[in-house]
């Protein structure tokens, strides 16, 4: 135990000495650094498009070339965002096609890769290749990819932001040398991804670090650790959970007396949050929710999660037009400004996206910190709080 210490607090020192707190970025300042269409993909498309800056076709022919797609003809070249609800889209004249799926963190929608697919052949598209991108660079769900697995080798892969798009991002690094306003937007890229992936740690502090664990039996002990690190995530994650609950109970009796069955339970909790950080395949999701009185317990207020904990309104739009429409605008005259699904007349990330299978270096510190964390709950119960008043006020 104490050398495992002692290698911790090395860790701590070294931290303390080569870290630095992430500086401006322009990406975040406008947009959500996981908002996956408004940020990534339209920055993404706009890079691939060859007329779209001073680098030409290089881009697009270099990731091409990492997607081990060749003869890919330039005569008509075109790329586009949300045709089709296709996150990027490459076509030309010969009706080639690259189909680019862009998970940074949202689930899969049943048949999402196949439908796609099905849709690009019914316009004539002969050669289609689907890449699937996502943080690691993880497969699909096989409901997803289905048929796809099955097409001839090449037409489909995985690509992961870290492993894929940073060392073709740094090769357009070297393009960009004399446009100072690209080579700029690709650096602030470049260090979003880093950061998105965990990887925000600067060259000095990584080296330093690296030549630490190589010294004695510094190895094994970092071993046991990287070990013992999901487990540490997926008990922060059920803290996190087992605080909202407790401040909505004291704070807000009157909510809590509504709590859903539906909800996560005290004996599942702790398997649900393992399940998640290691992205089981079998993992379930899961949430915590409050009926709002007088909707016959078909609408409810609640936080669920997908990579991180968001919070809204739950009514499904199908099965209830008129209460779905109803709370639209009753939400919007109350200024709530979260985004929009057929089963959210609102939900947010609030008060801003907190991954919680692989948070940065300053989400870990905000999770760690006692003041901070509370902070967080706080305005994460409150916020729920106002809008299940906003939405069962008459």
């Amino acid at each position: 135990m104490s050398s495992h210490h002692s290698l911790l607090h090395l860790a701590s020192l070294l931290r303390q000495r080569h870290a630095r707190p992430p500086g401006f970025n322009f990406f975040t300042t406008l947009r959500g650094g996981n908002d996956e269409v408004r940020l990534h993909s339209r920055f993404l498309a706009a890079l691939l498009n060859p007329r779209a800056h001073g680098l030409g076709a290089a881009p697009l022919s270099e990731l091409l070339e990492r997607c081990a797609i060749r003869d890919f003809a330039w005569e008509g070249v075109r790329v586009e965002c949300e045709r089709w609800n296709i996150d990027i889209l490459v076509t030309n004249a010969r009706r080639q096609a690259l189909l680019i799926e862009n998970k940074v963190h949202a689930d899969d929608q049943p048949e999402q890769l196949v439908r796609y697919h099905r849709r690009l052949r019914e316009a004539g598209y002969r050669e289609i290749h689907v890449r699937y991108l996502t943080l690691e660079g993880h497969d699909p769900r096989e409901d997803s990819l289905g048929e796809l697995r099955d097409l001839e080798e090449g037409s489909y892969a995985a690509l992961g932001y870290y492993a894929d798009l940073v060392p073709w991002l740094e090769a357009c690094l070297g393009r960009a040398a004399l446009d100072p306003p690209l080579r700029e937007s690709l650096a602030q890229y470049r260090q979003l991804i880093l950061q998105l992936t965990g990887h925000d740690m600067d060259n000095a502090h990584l080296e330093t670090l690296a030549e630490t664990l190589l010294q004695g039996d510094n190895l094994l002990g970092a071993h046991d650790i990287r070990l013992a690190y999901d487990e540490a995530l997926a008990r922060l994650q059920a803290r996190l959970w087992r605080a909202l609950k407790a401040r909505i109970a004291t704070q807000y009796q009157d909510m809590a007396e509504h709590i859903s069955s539906d909800s996560w339970s005290e004996a599942s909790l702790d398997g649900l949050c393992r399940d998640h950080v290691q992205r089981r395949q079998n993992s379930k999701g899961y949430g915590l929710y409050y009926w709002i009185p007088g909707y016959e317990k078909t609408i409810c207020a609640g936080f669920e999660i997908e990579y991180a904990i968001y919070l809204g309104i739950y009514c499904e739009e199908e099965s209830e037009p008129e209460r779905y429409g109803a709370l639209c605008q009753r939400l919007d005259a109350a200024g709530h400004g979260g985004s929009r699904n057929a089963y959210w007349p609102s939900f947010a990330f609030h008060p801003e996206a907190l991954n919680l299978r692989t948070p940065s270096a300053e989400q870990l510190a905000q999770l760690s910190d006692p003041d901070r964390f509370a902070d967080l709950v706080a305005t994460m119960s409150d916020e729920l709080a106002r809008l299940w008043e906003v939405c069962r006020s008459n």
